[in-house]
């Protein structure tokens, strides 16, 4: 059984280091959001504001809460491939995870959110180090997806001119990162050998097996599967906050506000993408014909729904916290 300790983090976890990068991102944030509403008729953002469908931000919300369920899933079927004790590791236990994850991701840099998935990971039945593996394939899967979804979104006629003249040359580079990736993944089993061999690569050589048959293997199908449609639940969240802001935005250019918005979210210099998001939705919205202040508007509305579809990760959290510890092969009964 485990005590109540061991479900609360200790302060002297958190090292001078870690708060002070914490503090650097908090600072880029703020200073992002400071600029942005030095340079926005205030006036005209409070006008902006009224001008909104309730019933098109329920459908975004509940569209990013289904990713929940799905993260869990995908990140399930990774545990199953790196063979982990899934007998313990529940599918609701994993959902519970995911959900207490995205959560922290939302209210702390997104690094937190899975650096809390792999301790609730390890605190139950498993190793930390392949706890912190099937979190890490987890997450470049989906950014490997991200990447190729904004490979394929560039070759897309959008109203938006992303990128203008250089758009081309963004192809290029997504392209080249695409097939790097791949090269590293087909290339997995031997670099696995090789790392092997190496004092302290161990956990390297372990991801680099693990990544190859997340993607190749049997399970790569639901894996993949679930990534893609994780991403255009994304992309339909963000084309219906633009319905409920009268705005004209077609499903490809809400494919190209996700890669943008999600893109900027994965920058580790913010907290959650904020501030940097708002940025670079004002950049593209003016290109678009919009008003600073509307893009403002519909950026910092696309960052509260996320905050709002993590709220049941707070519950659950608190639900741990509250009630008395129990292994993951109870949770899940």
């Amino acid at each position: 059984m485990l005590s109540r300790e061991t479900w609360v983090p200790s302060a002297g976890s958190f090292s001078k280091g870690q708060g002070a990068i914490l503090a650097l991102k908090v600072a880029v944030t703020l200073g992002c959001l400071w600029y942005l509403f030095r340079h926005v008729d205030v006036g005209e953002l409070r006008r902006t504001l009224p001008g909104l469908e309730t019933q098109w931000v329920v459908i975004a919300v509940l569209l990013l809460v289904l990713q929940i369920p799905l993260v869990a899933l995908r990140w399930l079927e990774i545990v199953r491939v790196l063979k982990m004790p899934t007998n313990l590791l529940t599918y609701p236990w994993m959902t519970a995870a995911a959900a207490v994850g995205q959560f922290f991701g939302q209210i702390l840099p997104v690094i937190a959110g899975d650096g809390v998935r792999v301790w609730l990971l390890a605190r139950f039945e498993s190793d930390w180090r392949d706890a912190a593996i099937s979190v890490a394939i987890d997450r470049c899967i989906g950014i490997g997806l991200l990447l190729t979804f904004a490979f394929a979104i560039m070759l897309l006629p959008s109203t938006l001119g992303l990128f203008g003249d250089e758009r081309g040359e963004v192809i290029v580079v997504l392209g080249v990162m695409i097939l790097t990736g791949l090269m590293g993944l087909v290339l997995g089993p031997r670099l696995s050998t090789v790392l092997a061999t190496w004092r302290h690569a161990g956990w390297l050589a372990a991801f680099c097996m693990g990544a190859n048959r997340a993607v190749f293997g049997p399970r790569s199908i639901t894996i993949l599967g679930v990534g893609c449609l994780i991403h255009v639940l994304t992309i339909a969240a963000i084309w219906s906050l633009g319905r409920a802001q009268g705005l004209a935005v077609s499903p490809a250019d809400a494919a190209v506000l996700f890669a943008v918005m999600v893109g900027i979210a994965l920058v580790p210099f913010s907290i959650g993408g904020w501030g940097l998001r708002e940025l670079a939705m004002v950049s593209v919205f003016g290109n678009y014909g919009l008003t600073p202040e509307r893009a403002l508007v519909f950026s910092m509305y696309f960052g509260l729904s996320c905050v709002l579809a993590s709220l049941p990760g707070a519950l659950v959290w608190f639900g741990f916290l509250m009630s008395r510890p129990r292994r993951s092969s109870e949770f899940g009964r």
